[in-house]
């Protein structure tokens, strides 16, 4: 079964590096209102302080003896009854000057407590000056293929900044690679539960549908259901989310609270347009048992995007489901049009002619399968506003060496008509071998692709 489940995909590859805004890690700001430096000894504090910032990138020597000296006075003023929402900031502070993240943040929380809005905005923003580096630092890892170095890291920086779900997407997004679903799931939740910062709301978003999703998936429907609720608080009319949460009420026997989520979102799912709403939303339905509203919102949304390959699969799989003889070897037709060499696909035809009752193209149709010469399977399909890309294997099933030869790649636009074709040279494939073929498309409205043999 090939389900489109982007929502997660999408989020953890929008993770673009993290800026730390106009102050660097060692820049402290002017003022930090509430701090009470009247003290000789904090007073002589906040002026080492300043002055290791200013030899901190031009003499390690007096930066560090900057620090000691800070270190000294604070040291006294803390045993001479200082006030001690500045000392736990200062020491704060000194703690972040040496690396010490976890004495960081724990001056930091101390100081926090009673701190002033302003002086906490403060320390939020020495947290994350610290923390984005770091996080940066892990993307490079992670893009290197370095996940444990990469684990390593996130670690550090979720230590001292925890107010983003940045962080802790990446690490779920690691976990999840390696199928480590529990540790992928608590940190998928730490991400829903991470800051309120407006702008990272999506990342929050998709963080809870991804643990609602894995705990599904391991038919752990009560955790699934306290997750998909969770979800539907920042997102209260996502279809996907209802009908994921209707399919694990479904699966706890819950009849009378699914029945009225499926009720809300059908009337939800009325007033959408967006076919990936619509397919994403169909994916959760058919895994509630829900196939004729599953259909319905295939078949609006690929009445958009006519040519869209895994929405027509999913189409064909829910009429087969609902025992759709006519429905089915329409939609099957329309899937072999777009993706006539792959296997599967052909398997459905065959499928849909089996339940039609004819035996003869039953059989005419597997043997078309067991006897390609060479089948295509999309790995990757990226459309953008003006450009689409595509990456695909063609594979060898024959026992002898598959010619060269070329193939064209249409990128198609909602009504399957094509807006770009790219040709691609295959190189002789050896028997039982494969070779990867990439392909771009430029143009607007591009949604969907069909290939050909040329």
């Amino acid at each position: 079964m090939i389900w489109r489940s982007a929502r997660i995909l999408a989020a953890l590859a929008a993770l673009a590096f993290i800026t730390t805004g106009s102050a660097t890690a060692q820049q402290r700001s002017a003022e930090c209102r509430g701090l009470r430096t009247g003290n000789f000894r904090l007073n002589s504090t906040k002026l080492y302080l300043d002055q290791a910032v200013r030899f901190s990138r031009t003499d390690p020597s007096r930066y560090q003896r900057a620090l000691s000296d800070a270190e000294r006075q604070l040291s006294g003023a803390a045993g001479s009854g200082g006030d001690p929402m500045t000392i736990a900031f200062f020491y704060g502070e000194l703690y972040l000057f040496r690396g010490d993240l976890v004495g960081a943040d724990s001056m930091f929380t101390r100081a926090e407590q009673t701190a002033e809005e302003e002086c906490t905005r403060e320390i939020t923003r020495m947290r994350r000056n610290e923390w984005a580096p770091l996080v940066n630092l892990a993307q490079n890892q992670i893009q290197a293929g370095n996940n444990d170095s990469a684990l390593v890291l996130l670690r550090r920086a979720q230590t001292i900044f925890r107010n983003s779900p940045v962080g802790f997407l990446r690490m779920a997004g690691v976990f999840a690679s390696r199928d480590q679903t529990d540790s992928a799931v608590a940190y998928f939740r730490l991400a829903g539960r991470a800051g309120t910062e407006p702008r990272e709301q999506e990342l929050r978003v998709a963080a809870f549908f991804g643990a609602a999703r894995l705990l599904q998936g391991l038919d752990r429907f009560a955790e699934a259901e306290e997750t998909y609720r969770e979800f539907l608080r920042l997102a209260p009319r996502d279809l996907a989310g209802m009908a994921g949460l209707g399919a694990v009420l479904t699966g706890q026997n819950k009849t009378a609270e699914a029945n009225a989520v499926f009720d809300t979102l059908q009337a939800a799912a009325d007033t959408v347009t967006s076919y990936d709403v619509l397919f994403n939303t169909a994916t959760e339905l058919f895994r509630a048992t829900r196939y004729p509203l599953a259909a319905r919102l295939l078949e609006r949304g690929l009445s958009a995007n006519r040519c869209e390959r895994d929405g027509l699969y999913n189409l064909v799989n829910t009429y087969l489901a609902m025992r759709d003889s006519t429905r089915l070897l329409q939609s099957a037709q329309r899937l072999i049009a777009v993706d006539s060499m792959n296997r599967m696909s052909l398997e459905r035809l065959a499928a849909a002619w089996q339940l039609a009752g004819n035996s003869q193209r039953t059989l005419a149709t597997l043997l078309r399968r067991d006897s390609l010469p060479w089948t295509f399977e999309v790995m990757r399909f990226e459309p953008a506003d003006s450009t689409a890309a595509i990456t695909a294997v063609v594979n060898n099933p024959q026992a002898r060496a598959l010619p060269a030869f070329a193939l064209t790649i249409e990128f198609v636009n909602g009504a399957c008509e094509v807006v770009a074709s790219t040709a691609v040279q295959v190189p002789e494939v050896a028997a039982g071998g494969s070779h990867r073929v990439s392909a771009a498309g430029r143009g607007r409205g591009i949604v969907a692709y069909r290939y050909r043999a040329n």
